[in-house]
């Protein structure tokens, strides 16, 4: 087989545990909104609930339809209607569209500054990896500047060569294209990458293209990191 040279690395389930940031997410936005638009923070936390559960619901319909708009531009409308949807549930009024643009850019900005991804055993395997000469990718779904934002919280960016937002390939991550679309735009041979993904689904569409996966798969009730850090193991065991 070839030699792996380069890893294609999903955000959630893999770099951060999604169950952890949710709570989070919730508190700080309680904390931020109301200097903005009034109101109190447990209203604020209490609305993205129901807002979050809708914008998914969404962004679940957008990849299997794929809108005429490109994904940059839907997800700039979202947060909009997302920032929106949580103003009518606090009971504020909604403010004129570039002033809630900038509004719901700066919370989330707010959050992805402040939220604690406390994984120091998995920044060190990435570390060790880039050290090695591997070149490290983030594969993801989700938008490029939230994925910038947790790695520089992380302290992980400089390990990084491209961010991978759907946004960024104007690809969604539903499909073998997704994977398509980073190899030409890093220009590199399937036979030479390695997905790491918690979706085995992902892991199904990289292989249909020719790239290798390991799958993350957490135990009932085991740590996320030990989750993590088994699967890379398995990444040392394809390098070797």
């Amino acid at each position: 087989m070839a030699k792996i040279t380069t890893l294609l690395i999903d955000k959630g389930g893999v770099l951060i545990d999604n169950a952890t940031l949710g709570p989070q997410y919730r508190r700080l936005l309680g904390e931020y909104l109301p200097t903005e638009l009034g109101g109190d923070a447990d209203s604020w936390s209490h609305a993205n609930v129901a807002a979050a559960s809708r914008a998914f619901a969404r962004y679940q319909q957008a990849y299997r339809t794929a809108p005429s708009a490109s994904i940059r531009e839907w997800y700039a409308e979202d947060v909009r209607r997302w920032l929106y949807e949580m103003c009518d549930d606090v009971g504020r009024p909604r403010p004129p569209a570039a002033q809630a643009d900038r509004i719901a850019n700066s919370a989330h900005e707010y959050v992805r500054r402040r939220v604690d991804i406390d994984v120091p055993r998995i920044v060190e395997r990435l570390r060790h990896f880039h050290a090695r000469g591997l070149k490290l990718h983030v594969a993801s779904g989700d938008q490029h500047t939230d994925l910038v934002g947790y790695l520089d919280t992380m302290g992980t960016r400089e390990l990084f060569g491209r961010v991978y937002g759907s946004d960024l390939l104007n690809v969604w991550k539903a499909g073998p294209a997704y994977y398509r679309a980073i190899l030409a735009d890093i220009e590199t041979d399937p036979a030479t990458a390695l997905v790491i993904d918690d979706s085995d689904r992902a892991i199904a569409w990289a292989g249909e293209c020719g790239v290798r996966g390991v799958l993350v798969r957490r135990h009932d009730r085991e740590e996320f990191e030990s989750a993590v850090l088994r699967a890379f193991d398995e990444v040392e065991q394809l390098l070797s």
